[in-house]
């Protein structure tokens, strides 16, 4: 029954088109938030480098989704005085310099963000990968603004030759000829974004149509917008001196004007462990767990399982993610996100 519904679900995703920008089929998008908006590029003071692995609908077996990404975020210019634009500042920060002793653009951050990806689903794969900049101006010591803008270029095959429409008697001349040239589409797209953000709080939006373009099509696959863009935002709400609940959501605007969100909540305990739950839209829920191994090294896992429809089908989904930060001479934990 689970390959008679993914051989369905396959064939209805290339038939209604295919999704044009590329969002990483994740439930912890904190990880990878310069790819849901380019703005949050070269928001840590050290070079952050992840892997994540998905492995989505377990219960559909061999042909259950799956889900690779490798993403690194770095600083081209740091600013002039990192004490001056630390997130992790105290209150004596603002006694070391003041904000007019050293021009706001030798206080700039430029960041750069590149990740590439690979996606399948039964028969269909895809990969691909992204660049992405921003600015960030400090508004206040504490206080920055940022803009961004990245570019994704995807490609999409689609290997007919492992659907079997058991219901066709009759061979269809159309349907041989896309057996036997394929399906393959490859597609550019330009994203843009805003954020405002301190240590304490972080509001951002991006707009994903912003350009696109397909590079090469076929006859079977094609590719429209399907979402607009992403509002994400969050607060770090301290407890104790040993204890930290950081809610957030994050809202996917869809061509239809409908939002899916995902709420967020999760609690560190001295920024070593933390864990939490997410609540889906879409009627999933899930399980986040995570460590901060040292200064250089962390890991997280989540847990996925649908409240609805696909509940019988799924077994739910594995996440696991692996994250090193180099170059963390101040020992940094990561932000608010």
């Amino acid at each position: 029954m689970a390959r008679i519904l993914l051989t369905i679900l396959t064939i209805c995703l290339f038939a209604s088109g295919l999704r044009a920008q590329y969002v990483p089929g994740t439930n912890q998008a904190f990880q990878y938030a310069p790819i849901f908006n380019p703005a949050f590029s070269g928001i840590e003071g050290y070079k952050d480098l992840k892997l994540g692995y998905r492995y989505q609908w377990s219960g559909f077996g061999g042909g259950a989704p799956k889900w690779l990404n490798l993403a690194y975020n770095f600083r081209l210019k740091e600013p002039l005085d990192l004490n001056l634009h630390s997130l992790r500042t105290t209150s004596n920060v603002n006694k070391l310099r003041k904000k007019e002793d050293v021009p706001a653009l030798k206080r700039a951050i430029h960041g750069f963000g590149v990740n590439v990806f690979s996606e399948s689903l039964g028969p269909i794969a895809r990969v691909g990968g992204g660049i992405n900049y921003a600015f960030h101006y400090p508004l206040t010591n504490t206080l920055r603004l940022s803009a961004g803008a990245g570019v994704i270029i995807d490609n999409t095959r689609i290997d007919l030759n492992a659907l079997e429409l058991a219901f066709q008697t009759n061979p269809d001349p159309f349907w041989m000829s896309m057996r036997a040239n394929g399906a393959n589409h490859t597609d550019l797209s330009v994203r843009a974004g805003a954020l405002i953000y301190s240590s304490k709080f972080y509001f951002g939006i991006s707009y994903l149509p912003l350009f696109n373009a397909a590079l090469k099509t076929s006859e079977v696959t094609g590719a429209d917008p399907f979402y607009k863009g992403t509002i994400m935002a969050g607060i770090a709400w301290p407890l104790s001196p040993t204890l930290t609940l950081k809610p957030s959501i994050l809202a996917l605007w869809q061509t239809d004007n409908k939002l899916a969100i995902d709420y967020n909540a999760k609690m560190y305990i001295e920024q070593k462990i933390w864990f939490g739950a997410s609540y889906r839209s879409t009627h999933n829920l899930v399980a986040l767990l995570g460590f901060n191994l040292n200064e250089m090294l962390g890991a997280s896992y989540s847990y996925e399982i649908s409240t609805g429809g696909m509940q019988q089908f799924s077994d739910g989904s594995h996440e696991l993610i692996l994250s090193v930060r180099l170059n963390n001479f101040k020992r940094l934990s990561p932000q608010t996100w």
